[in-house]
């Protein structure tokens, strides 16, 4: 009896995905994921933020921030590491969010419904740097909208 419950133990802590310590490497898995399924973005968003450096800042539940740049060119992912607050990246998009939000995303079953939804409730933030980049922004972010709302995405 004894080994039957040591073998169902061993087989239960071999199924449980070990928790990552580091936010910026469960991220980094799913970039590649997320290229592989970059040409299903549509078209309209792809012509307006498929080419943009991305300075992500992430508040963890412990206070802590981390910061990462992310470079898309064609909505593909292109560059994405880790960098220090004072890392000059020349973003054009500074997206802000909580570690809580990023895992909501990262776990969900459509990460872009749960995305628009974080963005609706202020849990992620998205601000565009430079004039041009906030129009551009403005007509995605509707076009977004309404393409929710269509029940096209």
């Amino acid at each position: 009896m004894k080994k039957i419950v040591g073998i169902l133990l061993i087989m239960t802590l071999l199924m449980i995905q070990p928790a990552s310590a580091d936010i910026f490497t469960d991220l980094e898995l799913k970039v590649n994921e997320y290229n592989e399924v970059s040409d299903q973005v549509p078209s309209f968003i792809n012509s307006l933020l498929g080419n943009e450096v991305i300075q992500l800042v992430i508040e963890m539940n412990d206070g802590t921030e981390v910061y990462i740049k992310a470079v898309t060119e064609e909505s593909k992912i292109t560059t994405f590491e880790k960098i220090e607050a004072d890392t000059e990246i020349e973003a054009t998009i500074v997206v802000g969010t909580n570690e809580d939000t990023v895992y909501e995303v990262l776990e969900s079953d459509n990460p872009l419904n749960t995305f628009i939804d974080g963005m609706d409730s202020g849990n992620i933030v998205i601000e565009p740097v430079g004039f041009a980049n906030s129009i551009t922004f403005t007509v995605a972010n509707v076009m977004l909208k309404v393409s929710k709302i269509l029940g096209l995405i």
